[in-house]
């Protein structure tokens, strides 16, 4: 009697499929994607893992468990994942978004006369600039496009800005009273504590013609 108890419960009994709970330990640890898109291939990883242990498990003779694992696996490697993702893509929008907003004002500042302003937001290679606009007159258009992150600057960001039409002597060639500049305007931000709370600063690191 013992002995038939002894095979039911052998024949009953499954192990569970390391692979699923792999994928598990994956699943779990994907959410450090969340802190730097150079981890972005722990999700990868974990979605592999839960696939190829449901794979695993549904196979034809297997006797195996671990399918609930490597669906909770799946699901953590996916939500993390997406989660990073997005959050990656939506930083990068407002920061952008930041960035040229802080241009304008810069632009606007020196088209109102506010010179003084205009120059404490520069780094002293970017003031040869606020003359420049300046001599482009206080009603000359202004069209912005930011270009994104700069590679060789940590935390800069480039910003293109079309100022024109400039206004001209009376005397100039009428060629020359359509001109318009170019610029492209480098940024970076600072954040700093005032009074408990976070303060954001954007400088204008360099401004090319």
């Amino acid at each position: 009697m013992n002995a038939l108890k002894e095979t039911e419960s052998s024949a009953s009994y499954r192990p569970v499929s390391a692979v699923a709970v792999a994928s598990v330990a994956a699943g779990g640890l994907s959410a450090l994607a969340i802190v730097s898109p150079l981890l972005w291939v722990l999700p990868l990883v974990g979605m592999a893992l839960a696939i190829v242990a449901i794979a695993d498990v549904n196979r034809e003779g297997a006797k195996k468990a671990g399918r609930l694992l490597a669906l909770i696996g799946l699901a953590l490697s996916v939500g993390f994942g997406s989660q990073a993702v997005s959050a990656t893509v939506m930083g990068h929008w407002l920061a952008g978004t930041r960035a040229t907003a802080a241009a304008r004002l810069w632009i606007e500042a020196i088209q109102q006369g506010r010179l003084t302003d205009a120059k404490s937001m520069c780094e002293p290679e970017a003031i040869p600039a606020v003359e420049a606009i300046a001599a482009c007159g206080p009603r000359a258009a202004c069209a912005l496009r930011c270009e994104g992150p700069v590679e060789e600057r940590a935390g800069g960001w480039l910003v293109r800005a079309t100022v024109g039409p400039c206004l001209v002597a009376p005397d100039a060639p009428t060629e020359s009273a359509a001109a318009s500049m170019t610029l492209a305007i480098i940024l970076e931000s600072t954040v700093s504590a005032q009074q408990g709370r976070a303060s954001e600063r954007w400088t204008i690191i360099r401004c090319a013609f």
